[in-house]
């Protein structure tokens, strides 16, 4: 058998110099390059992201800022890359929810959070198919991307809560529970694994 492998002083001051710490740099790097870019963006239409802090309980507060400091460079530029603006909601509420979509500037919607294929958790309350019909009375669908960022279990109505905001051909779910490896890699590479979920399930 080998022998186990003890993270000394050094070897933990090597992975933090050579490995963590570039990282990190690099990370701060496309943030702050993000920022600049989004804030050159003349087009008044931007896409929402709302992430809710409800992990285990309404009171994990630290859910938005992880998922913003993981996640804020490369979703940016994925909608930066389409014309459009990107404004982030932390610790998003219904409310919050039902503003973007009677906001006609508002073309792309992205949820985090605990939910379903017919419910999301906001902070304050579970917003269902239900609340959202309400919330899209007398306004047209939009012409964007909705992507849902949540497990993929079918509740009570076979149309998706997105389908009732967005055509059915632009809206993006996972096709199953998901872990955090899912939503880590959704993160950084721009919502490609759930898009490609879409695509098998539509093949």
């Amino acid at each position: 058998m080998g022998k186990p492998l003890v993270l000394t002083r050094t070897r933990v001051k090597f992975i933090l110099m050579k490995i963590i710490l570039p990282i990190l740099t690099l990370h701060l790097s496309w943030c702050i390059i993000a920022t600049i870019r989004n804030d050159l963006i003349q087009n008044e239409e931007y896409a929402a992201v709302l992430i809710s802090d409800y992990a285990i309980t309404k009171y994990d507060y630290w859910v938005s800022p992880l998922a913003l400091a993981g996640a804020y460079p490369y979703w940016t530029y994925y909608f930066n890359n389409r014309g459009m603006k990107v404004k982030w909601t932390l610790r998003a509420y219904s409310k919050d929810l039902e503003r973007v979509i009677k906001d006609t500037k508002c073309k792309s919607i992205v949820l985090v959070g605990h939910g379903s294929l017919n419910a999301w958790q906001a902070v304050d309350m579970l917003v269902t198919n239900i609340e959202v019909s309400r919330m899209m009375k007398g306004i047209p669908k939009k012409k964007g991307e909705w992507i849902q960022l949540t497990c993929a279990v079918q509740d009570l109505w076979p149309v998706k809560m997105g389908e009732l905001v967005m055509e059915p051909s632009h809206v993006y779910t996972y096709n199953d529970a998901v872990n955090t490896f899912y939503l880590v890699t959704d993160a950084i590479f721009g919502f490609k694994l759930i898009k490609s979920e879409f695509i098998h399930k539509h093949s």
